[in-house]
């Protein structure tokens, strides 16, 4: 006879419509730097805080392989100058020219939410001007 799997009722799987009966909590990946990496395959949550501006210099690593309806936020704390583009990758209603200028100023906090559409296009919206 087939040996029958034990059953583990704390495990997650991937097959199978789960109801949590627990928070489920996603982990913040901190970034830094001039030239940012936000890694989807590495947390839906990233803190960016800014050292210099970034000009075009922030990509989304492994977007071609992330989840359609990813989602997540990326905070941008300020840290120092604090101006820069975003992948075209990235679409934020009426473009990313018309998102203006993000908070310049500690400690100050912008955040985008974004959901990953598919492995060309991540929907954003940015929200300015949290206080730390």
């Amino acid at each position: 006879a087939a040996a029958v799997p034990t059953v583990d009722p704390d495990t997650a799987v991937t097959d199978a419509v789960q109801i949590f009966t627990k928070a489920q909590r996603g982990d913040i990946i901190d970034v830094t730097g001039t030239s940012p990496q936000i890694d989807l395959n590495a947390g839906n949550n990233f803190r960016f805080t800014t050292s210099g501006d970034w000009g075009s210099n922030m990509t989304l690593a492994n977007l071609a392989s992330a989840a359609e309806g990813q989602t997540g936020s990326i905070f941008i704390v300020y840290g120092g100058a604090h101006t820069g583009g975003f992948p075209t990758t990235m679409k934020f209603v009426g473009g990313a020219a018309g998102l203006g200028a993000l908070s310049s100023a500690s400690p100050k906090i912008d955040r985008i939410d974004y959901i990953v559409l598919n492995s060309t296009t991540v929907t954003c919206t940015l929200t300015k001007d949290y206080i730390a």
